[in-house]
């Protein structure tokens, strides 16, 4: 089964950033492929390797382009009952969490709302709202129709990538 890595790149250079990508990846996965998400500026890495060590390797190149890497559990359709269900799935019950949503061009409400939704069905299971000092963060990414979700350690939750990018003159 393919893992999952969604990576946000420089606006209106993804295809630049996809190479990026590629030739950071496909050493470790020759099978390894990007997909367009019809925004712009977001990428999905399908790999066979672990999520964690795709994004960390991705983050760590010395990229121009790329600005962070999300490692994925799981995409479902832009629906709260879906995106509820697998977060609860996903954490540790009694875990303090924190929900963090971004929304691009969704129908669903507010990013706000969301994590307020989502957050009250996982006390409703045991957790805690910790917004500070979280055991786990819950990160929705709602891309349009699909949405991204991702359940890790704060420290394990977004690679923010090293840049080596050089001030165009």
């Amino acid at each position: 089964m393919m893992e999952m890595v969604l990576i946000t790149v420089e606006y209106g250079k993804e295809d630049r950033a996809e190479a990026e990508v590629l030739d950071c990846i496909l050493p470790l996965d020759p099978d390894a492929s990007v997909r367009r998400t019809g925004f712009g500026g977001i990428l999905i890495l399908e790999t066979s390797l672990d999520t964690d060590r795709a994004a960390e390797s991705i983050a760590g190149s010395l990229s121009r382009l790329v600005r962070s890497a999300i490692p994925v559990d799981q995409i479902v359709r832009s629906e709260i009952s879906e995106i509820e269900e697998v977060a609860a799935s996903r954490v540790r019950i009694g875990s303090k969490i924190a929900v963090r949503c971004r929304r691009r061009g969704s129908s669903l409400p507010s990013p706000k709302e969301v994590e307020c939704i989502v957050g009250r069905r996982l006390k409703g299971i045991g957790c805690a709202v910790d917004l500070k000092n979280p055991d786990q963060i819950v990160r929705i990414e709602i891309i349009g129709e699909i949405t991204a979700v991702s359940v890790r350690p704060p420290n394990r939750s977004v690679f923010k990538a090293r840049s080596s990018r050089v001030q165009d003159s």
